[in-house]
């Protein structure tokens, strides 16, 4: 207890100290992060409800991640040459405008469509997220700001789960709700009870992220001018404080010792295409965006079929996914905070294996087993070791990178997640309908088992 307490006091502290930039962006993720959580719960019942099954819902996931995925690339090079508020700005106006249209709209082909919107907007947002972070830190203080950014938003994640979970049941209760609509609504709200209650539910979402855009139109639009001794030859996340400590680093990190190369993207034009492929090719660069591939085209088989699992297949209620759900991401919020301590003890890439394998029964038990207290206890504890190390991922996979080539490269990081899970979500689907849930259970563990024995034989050395 002590030493949560201890954490929370010294994560606190350093919030104080972030740029303004960055403190105005979490606000934003904490604001938001209500909504997404609302989302991730109803959003794929809400479209069972409407009579749809497991591979239309697929496709409407594929859509929007096929929006992404196109939009990855030109979001990159809008990042590197524009201003980071106004995209911002735009982004969320059009996941809030193709999100209502997701909610309103019923029939496939507007769905279909709406989602391909909000696809590109999310687009943005995942580009953005990595180089606006690291653009407004300093290198001591970036592990920490990439861990509390991932952080606040499962905490708040969390609660939308919650809350999520409980509202569908509670707008059904109410019976002037589900009346019969006057002529003029029927086109905008279900006629029936358990679609319609789902609907205002999402809808109560998207007003709670309506104040999410004051703290965007607060940002100073132009980049800090800051010079970062050292950054484009990989600064490490080890060097920081570790959040209980504020003296130097503990002599057994071995990480603070040594420089990853970067990747080597300032050769002249006139180099051998072969010898700049092969060079691309070796480059950790090229490693991570396997492993983001690896790991989205193992997420697409099973994640977003979870809640549908878990309501449909072993018989929970809404509102208890989103308890089971919500725990699974408070218990990932306090192990992302941990692992900036762990990476600086055992290493990077040793933290990022470690927590993958133990994540990896976990998931195996989830799925083949058709006991709910079981696959809910085990649910808690998956995410929270798979995501563990998301931070440290994160910012290794930045600082091997130079500067000024960050919003094309974290381009290519999303491109290589977005496009994997874009084609393996309809196929889990299709998966779920033909043959049941174990295959895509298994299929996804064994793309996350391929990311370790990558990570390990390719970087392990390296730390």
């Amino acid at each position: 207890m002590k030493l949560n307490m201890r954490l929370l006091a010294e994560y606190f502290q350093q919030y104080r100290r972030f740029q303004r930039n960055a403190r105005l962006y979490l606000i934003n993720s904490v604001l938001s992060g209500v909504t997404g959580g609302i989302l991730l719960v109803l959003y794929n019942l809400y479209l069972v409800s409407l009579g749809y099954k497991a591979d239309f819902v697929g496709l409407v996931l594929f859509m929007g991640t096929l929006g992404a995925g196109l939009a990855i690339f030109p979001a990159g090079i809008c990042i590197d040459r524009f201003s980071s508020k106004a995209i911002l700005i735009w982004s969320n106006a059009l996941i809030g405008v193709a999100g209502a249209g997701q909610i309103l709209f019923r029939q496939p082909v507007p769905l279909l469509v709406s989602a391909f919107l909000a696809g590109i907007g999310l687009a943005f947002i995942l580009v953005i997220n990595a180089p606006f972070l690291t653009r407004n830190s300093t290198p001591e203080e970036r592990a920490h700001l990439f861990s509390l950014n991932i952080s606040l938003g499962l905490i708040t994640l969390v609660l939308g789960e919650v809350i999520g979970g409980a509202l569908p049941g509670w707008f059904r209760s109410l019976s002037w709700l589900m009346a019969p609509l006057p002529g003029w609504a029927n086109g905008a709200l279900a006629s029936q009870p358990g679609p319609r209650s789902y609907q205002l539910a999402l809808l109560f979402a998207g007003l709670i992220a309506a104040p999410s855009f004051i703290p965007l139109l607060m940002l100073s639009g132009g980049r800090p001018e800051r010079r970062e001794v050292g950054d484009e030859r990989g600064t490490r996340a080890a060097q920081a404080p570790t959040p209980h400590t504020t003296t130097a680093p503990a002599p057994t990190e071995r990480t603070a010792q040594m420089v990853v190369p970067a990747m080597d993207m300032e050769k002249p034009l006139h180099v051998p295409t072969m010898e700049r492929v092969g060079k691309l090719v070796r480059s950790p660069f090229f490693v991570f965006a396997l492993v983001y591939g690896l790991t989205g085209a193992g997420a697409g088989f099973f994640i977003p079929y979870f809640n549908i699992y878990f309501v449909q297949h072993l018989g929970a209620s809404p509102f208890l996914f989103g308890l089971i759900d919500g725990g699974a991401n408070a218990i990932t919020a306090l192990t992302t905070v941990l692992a900036p301590l762990l990476a600086a003890r055992v290493g990077r890439t040793t933290t990022i294996v470690l927590t993958r394998i133990v994540s990896i029964p976990l998931l195996l038990t989830i799925g083949l087993t058709g006991i709910l207290p079981l696959a809910a206890l085990l649910y808690l504890f998956r995410q929270g070791t798979m995501d563990m190390a998301a931070g440290v991922l994160q910012v290794y996979s930045m600082e091997v990178v130079p500067e000024k080539y960050r919003g094309v490269a974290n381009s290519g990081y999303q491109a290589a997640f977005q496009v994997p899970n874009a084609l393996t979500t309809p196929l889990g689907g299709l998966l779920i309908v033909s043959v049941g849930y174990p295959a895509i259970f298994l299929i996804g563990a064994c793309c996350y088992v391929l990311t370790i024995v990558l990570l390990w034989v390719k970087l392990g050395r390296k730390l």
